[in-house]
C-alpha cells in the first residue's frame, strides 16, 4: 500500500512539475543571490527599470522594483559586467561593457550584439579590450566614451596577461551610438594606465576626467589630449570619478589605500576649480589599515544626487570596521554611517538568507528621479533604500517560512554539485561556491542553508545521497582562496554535519564515490584529496588511507572525479586535470590523464595513451555494459611538449583500452570544455553533457548543455531557456529521468525536462 500511494504521489508531482517546466526547456531555480554585483544602473523611465551586472552571471533585470528579476543575457559571449549605461533619448538602447568587450541593446536587454570595429581583433586566449566603464555626452548622445582595463574590489593588473597577451589601458571614443570606435588616448595620459572610471562636464562636454592606476586624468578638447590632475592628491589608484551636475567645476574622486602602508591617505578627496587641486573629505569615514585588503577601509564606490548635488553616497567595502554606505548631506564635509547590518541596537537592515556575510559595497546605483532610492550590491546581495539610507531591504529573495527561501529570478551563483534524493524526488541537494550547501525539500522551488557541524561552509564541491539509506548524506566542502577541506556526513537528510577526517588531510575534495555494495553500516568510500591523490575508508569515513599505487607524484594529483564501475565495484576510475608549473619565463605541464584500477584502488595504470586526455573531469559508464567508458575532457596545451590537445566527450568500448573523440555536433574544437556527463537510467543511448569555459578570454561564454540519443555519435544543443552557457554539474533525477538539472556558472541551478 505504502509503494502505490507513493507511485501516485510521484505521478501527481511529475504531472505539476511538467505544468511549470515546458518540455526541452530550463528555469532557473534556487534561493536567489549569493553572487558579486559588479555594476548597477537605474534608468528615467516611467518604469524606473532596474539592471545589474555582476562578475560571472550577466545582466539583470527588474521592471517591479526588484520584486521579480529576469536574467537577460542573449547574444553575450562574456558575462562578466563592469558597466550599464543607457541612451537618454531611448532607454531601450543600452550599452554593456564586460572584459569581453562591448555589446548594445536595442531592446531593452532582450538581446545583445557585440560591437568591436575600430577594437583590437578578439583573443582566442586572452583579453584584447576589457571595458571597466562607459560615458554617454550628455549633450550628444550619439557620442559614447570606454575606458579599457581590469579590476575586481580594487585590484587591478598593470599589466594583465594570459599566454603572454598583455592588456593595458586605453581610452575609445564612438560618434555613432557605439557602432564604431577610434582609440583617443595618445596625448597625456600614461601609457601603462588602466582606466577604472570616466564622467563628463554636463554643461561642457569637452571636459572629460579619468580615473586610472596612475591618478586622475582631464581633457578639455574631448579626449584629444590630457593633462594629469594631482595637485591635493598622494600617489594611489582613483578608483570612482564623479562631477557635480549643477556646479560642475566640483569633482569628487575615490582613491584606493594599499593594504599594509602606516599611514592611510585614501577615501574621497574633492575638487573645487575642474580638478587643477584636491583636499580630502574624509570626515566620519573609518581609516583602518589592515595587513589583508578585506580589513582596510576602502572606498571604491561613488554616486551623487542630480537634484541635490550636496548629497553622495559612497561605500566602505572593508569587512571591519563598518563595513557599508555612507552618506554625506554637505558635499563631503562629514559622512554618517547609514547601512548597519550588524549593529546591536540600530540595525537597519534585511540581510535575507546570507546573514554571515559582509555588506561591503561592490557597485552603486542612484534613481535619477527619486534620488532618495539607491541601490547596493556586494559579493552575495543586493539592497535598497528607498527613504535616503534611513532603512534598506534585500531584492534578491522571498522568504517561505521554517528556514526556505525562494528566489525571485535573480540568481547569481555558481553551482558545482547537485544530489536528488533517490527515493524522494522532492530532496534536491546543491554544492554551491561561496555559499555553501543547500537544501530543497519542493524539488527545488525554495532553498535553506544547512551547515550545523561544518568547519568549513562556504564551498561545497561534491554531495552523495546513500541510495540504501537516503537519511545519509555526504559532502566535501572547502575553501577555494586555499586548499583545505574536509568531507562531512549527515544522518537526518543535511540538517546537521560531522566530520569524517581521520587520515585523510585537510585539503579540498573534489570528488567522492560510494560503493553501494559495501554493507551499510561500514560503506566503502573514495575521496580525491586535492594535490594529495586519492583516499579510502572502509568503515563509513572513520578512518581513511592512502591508495595512490600508480597515480604518480602525490603534490600533482589534481584528482577531479572518481568513479566506480556500477557493474563491479573493485574496478574503479580516476580522471585527473593537468598541473602548470611556473618556472621562472617558462612553464611546465604535467599532464593529467585518465586512470583505471581493477583491485578496488590498490593500484592504477593509465589508460588512455593510446589518444591523450590531458585533462579529465568526468566519467560516466552504462549500466549493464563495462565495456563502455566515456570521458569529460577538458582542452588544454601542454607547456613541456608544446601540444595542443583537443577536449569534448571521448568514448571507449573495450573497457578502456582504446578511445575515440566523439565531438559530432560541439562544434569548434578548440576551447571545448566538458565539465559533466550523465547516462539517462531509462536509456543508456541518452547522454547529457554540460560545457565551460576559462573565463579569461574574450570569448567565454561556454557552449551550453548537449544531449545525444545514439550513445554518443552525434550531440545536439538543448539550450532553450538558458541565459548563461557554461556549466559545472549536472544530476539526472532518478526516480524521473526525464527531469535534469544543470549548475551553473553564474546564474545557480536550472531544471529541465526532456
Amino acid at each position: 500500500m505504502k509503494s502505490i500511494k507513493l507511485i501516485v504521489f510521484f505521478t501527481i508531482f511529475n504531472m505539476f512539475t511538467c505544468s511549470l517546466y515546458s518540455e526541452g526547456e530550463w528555469k532557473p531555480i534556487g534561493p536567489g543571490g549569493g553572487g558579486w554585483i559588479s555594476a548597477i544602473t537605474v534608468v528615467e523611465d516611467p518604469l524606473h527599470t532596474l539592471y545589474v551586472g555582476c562578475d560571472v552571471g550577466g545582466v539583470y533585470k527588474s521592471i517591479d522594483n526588484g520584486q521579480s528579476w529576469k536574467i537577460k543575457n542573449k547574444g553575450l559571449s562574456n558575462y562578466f559586467v563592469q558597466d550599464i549605461a543607457y541612451d537618454p533619448d531611448n532607454t531601450n538602447t543600452l550599452y554593456l561593457a564586460t572584459r569581453g568587450g562591448i555589446y548594445k541593446s536595442t531592446n531593452g536587454g532582450d538581446s545583445w550584439t557585440a560591437k568591436r570595429t575600430g577594437f583590437p581583433e578578439i583573443e582566442k586566449f586572452s583579453f584584447s579590450a576589457p571595458i571597466n566603464d562607459i560615458a554617454c555626452d550628455p549633450v550628444n548622445h550619439n557620442i559614447l566614451y570606454a575606458g579599457v582595463g581590469v579590476h575586481k574590489r580594487g585590484y587591478d593588473f598593470n599589466s594583465y596577461h594570459w599566454d603572454s597577451v598583455e592588456i593595458k589601458g586605453s581610452i575609445y571614443k564612438s560618434l555613432d551610438k557605439g557602432e564604431t570606435w577610434t582609440l583617443i588616448w595618445n596625448t597625456g595620459i600614461n601609457k601603462d594606465a588602466m582606466i577604472y572610471s570616466l564622467d563628463i562636464d554636463p554643461k561642457n562636454p569637452d571636459n572629460i576626467y579619468a580615473a586610472t592606476d596612475k591618478g586622475v586624468y582631464k581633457s578639455t578638447d574631448a579626449g584629444k589630449t590630457w593633462k594629469q590632475k594631482k595637485t591635493g592628491l598622494p600617489k594611489l589608484k582613483a578608483m570612482k570619478i564623479v562631477v557635480d551636475p549643477v556646479n560642475t567645476d566640483t569633482v569628487y574622486v575615490t582613491l584606493w589605500t594599499k593594504p599594509g602602508n602606516w599611514h592611510w591617505k585614501g577615501g574621497v578627496y574633492k575638487s573645487t576649480n575642474g580638478g587643477d587641486s584636491w583636499k580630502a573629505v574624509n570626515k566620519g569615514l573609518p581609516k583602518t589599515i589592515g595587513k589583508e585588503s578585506g580589513f582596510t577601509c576602502n572606498y571604491t564606490t561613488l554616486v551623487i544626487d542630480r537634484n541635490n548635488p550636496e548629497v553622495l553616497y559612497t561605500g566602505n567595502m572593508s569587512w571591519t570596521p563598518d563595513p557599508g554606505v555612507y552618506k554625506t548631506t554637505n558635499g563631503g564635509a562629514s559622512w554618517e554611517w547609514i547601512s548597519r547590518a550588524d549593529a546591536a541596537d540600530n540595525k537597519n537592515m534585511d540581510l535575507g538568507w546570507i546573514p554571515d556575510h559582509g555588506v561591503s559595497p561592490m557597485a552603486m546605483g542612484i534613481d535619477p528621479v527619486n534620488s532618495n532610492r539607491v541601490l547596493f550590491g556586494t559579493s552575495m546581495h543586493l539592497f535598497e533604500t528607498e527613504n535616503g539610507g534611513v532603512s534598506w531591504k534585500q531584492l534578491y529573495t522571498r522568504y517561505k517560512g521554517d528556514g526556505y527561501w525562494e528566489g525571485q529570478g535573480f540568481e547569481t551563483t555558481c553551482a558545482d554539485a547537485i544530489a536528488v534524493d533517490p527515493a524522494n524526488s522532492m530532496n534536491v541537494y546543491g554544492g554551491y561556491w561561496d555559499i555553501g550547501f543547500l537544501k530543497s525539500v519542493d524539488g527545488g522551488n525554495s532553498f535553506k542553508k544547512t551547515e550545523k557541524g561544518m568547519k568549513y561552509k562556504d564551498n561545497t564541491f561534491d554531495i552523495i545521497v546513500d541510495p540504501d539509506s537516503p537519511n545519509i548524506i555526504y559532502a566535501s566542502c572547502g575553501w577555494w582562496e586555499e586548499n583545505l577541506g574536509e568531507i562531512y556526513k549527515s544522518s537526518d537528510y543535511g540538517e546537521s554535519w560531522t566530520a569524517l577526517n581521520n587520515g585523510i588531510p585537510d585539503a579540498q575534495i573534489w570528488s567522492m564515490a560510494l560503493d553501494t555494495n559495501s554493507p551499510v553500516e561500514s560503506r566503502i568510500l573514495y575521496a580525491a584529496s586535492y594535490n594529495n591523490g586519492i583516499y579510502k575508508t572502509v568503515d563509513g569515513g572513520k578512518h581513511w588511507i592512502v591508495v595512490n599505487k600508480g597515480l604518480g607524484v602525490n603534490n600533482n594529483l589534481q584528482v577531479m572525479k572518481i568513479y566506480i564501475d556500477p557493474n563491479n565495484s573493485n574496478t574503479l576510475y580516476a580522471g585527473i586535470k593537468a598541473k602548470i608549473i611556473e618556472k621562472g619565463k617558462y612553464s611546465q605541464t604535467i599532464q593529467g590523464g585518465l586512470f583505471k584500477s581493477t583491485n578496488a584502488g590498490i593500484s592504477w595504470n593509465r589508460i588512455d595513451a593510446d589518444n591523450p586526455q590531458i585533462s579529465v573531469l568526468d566519467i560516466a559508464v552504462p549500466k549493464g555494459n563495462s565495456k563502455i567508458v566515456y570521458t569529460a575532457v577538458s582542452s588544454d596545451y601542454d607547456h613541456t611538449l608544446q601540444e595542443y590537445f583537443y577536449g569534448g566527450v571521448y568514448k571507449s568500448s573495450n573497457g578502456g583500452r582504446t578511445w575515440e573523440r566523439i565531438n559530432k555536433g560541439f562544434g569548434d574544437a578548440e576551447n571545448l570544455k566538458i565539465t559533466s556527463l550523465r547516462i539517462s537510467p531509462a536509456d543508456s543511448n541518452i547522454l547529457y553533457a554540460a560545457t565551460s569555459d576559462e573565463p579569461f578570454h574574450d570569448l567565454s561564454s561556454g557552449r551550453g548543455i548537449y544531449r545525444s540519443t545514439n550513445a554518443g555519435e552525434s550531440w545536439k544543443p538543448v539550450n532553450k531557456g538558458l541565459e548563461v552557457l557554461y556549466f559545472n554539474s549536472l544530476a539526472i533525477d532518478p526516480s524521473d529521468p526525464s527531469t535534469i538539472y544543470a549548475g551553473s556558472s553564474g546564474n545557480g541551478i536550472y531544471k529541465g525536462v526532456f
